[in-house]
């Protein structure tokens, strides 16, 4: 019995084993939700960045309506306006008709992530 009390080399490693596989766990939990984080804002930022060229889709419609006196045709047409932006964004204005309401649909578009604003007026 003298043998087993005074050999506790064992017991050492293995508390050194078990406290650095906690922190290791711990650690790579962390890693895990940063990461996911990080995925998260990047979307956000591309989400954002279309949303506002399709907002200024909307914006050179109503423009090229209103102040340019854009004649509207007759029928629905795609593509109407188009234009990049000095961010890399682009937009696509849609135009459609249902006599006496117009409608734009315009898509702006920035590293594959598209957002759509639709005006009625």
């Amino acid at each position: 019995m003298n043998k087993i009390l005074k050999n506790k080399q064992g017991t050492v490693l293995m508390m050194t084993l078990l406290v650095l596989s906690s922190i290791l766990i711990v650690t790579l939990a962390a890693a895990q939700i940063i990461s996911s984080g990080i995925v998260m804002s990047r979307t956000q930022e591309r989400s954002t960045k279309a949303f506002f060229a399709a907002e200024a889709g909307a914006e050179r419609s109503l423009w090229e309506v209103r102040k340019n006196y854009f004649a509207l045709p007759p029928t629905d047409q795609s593509a109407i306006f188009t234009g990049s932006l000095s961010n890399s964004t682009t937009y696509s204005v849609d135009y459609a008709t249902s006599s006496p309401n117009v409608t734009f649909y315009s898509a702006g578009l920035y590293l594959g992530t598209k957002r759509t604003i639709q005006l009625d007026f």
